[in-house]
């Protein structure tokens, strides 16, 4: 599953709009936890320049509470067929009538899937075949299998044996000296984490994508060429 970022204000607005007005069901994920739970936007507040979002009270109940001990979340809903998610957190709880419920902040970025075909670099040369790595301030070595590989990210496959590793990066940072295992040739570059994501069907169901972005794989038809040259 590939995904592209809406970072133009007027578009995540949009998609926002459409969330609250078809009252289109979200499912929460709260960082630290492997429980989901389930709202609804209600309402967008824009007060002193600030922009924030009102939610239903989570579902189950459990969550409400939950979420205020760990604030980061990450939302997940579908729109037009395509799987979309953005991270956010929560802020505060809304008593005011009639939209009581959770606060949480404005996205800056919703990752919608790319249901394109666009060009994926799997050939023999640049084809992924896993990668390791350390968190800063870490121990655990973290020995992933690729999926997804394309010119704008990739994502990373997360067991349940790694699930520690979800609460030790968050949406945004960086991880340093990652090593990429390729057929002819071993790279080590830094990536930025764009998205965590619960896969829910197929070989991986109940792991996790972890998506990942760096300019090196921007240069991979270069690498390509000159992998060539050395065979």
């Amino acid at each position: 599953m590939e995904f592209f970022a809406a970072r133009e204000k007027k578009k995540i607005l949009t998609i926002v709009s459409y969330l609250i007005s078809k009252g289109v069901q979200i499912s929460v994920e709260i960082q630290g936890g492997d429980e989901q739970f389930s709202t609804r936007v209600v309402k967008l507040n824009r007060e002193a320049g600030r922009s924030t979002l009102i939610i239903e009270k989570l579902h189950p109940e459990l969550g409400n509470s939950l979420i205020q001990s760990s604030p980061d979340v990450l939302f997940s809903f579908e729109l037009s067929g395509r799987e979309c998610a953005f991270a956010t957190k929560f802020i505060g709880i809304n008593t005011e009538y009639p939209e009581f419920g959770l606060i949480v902040g404005f996205p800056s970025t919703i990752e919608i899937e790319d249901k394109r075909r666009g060009e994926r670099i799997e050939n023999g040369l640049t084809k992924f075949l896993s990668v390791e790595f350390v968190v800063e301030g870490d121990t655990k070595v973290y020995h992933l299998k690729v999926i997804d590989v394309a010119a704008t990210g990739l994502g990373l496959i997360v067991d349940k044996e790694n699930f520690d590793l979800l609460k030790k990066v968050n949406v945004g940072d960086s991880i340093k000296g990652i090593s990429f295992f390729l057929p002819y040739a071993t790279l080590t570059v830094d990536a930025e984490v764009r998205h965590m994501t619960r896969i829910t069907r197929g070989e991986f169901k109940e792991s996790y994508i972890l998506g990942i972005k760096s300019d090196f794989i921007m240069d991979l038809k270069e690498l390509k060429e000159r992998l060539k040259k050395k065979t």
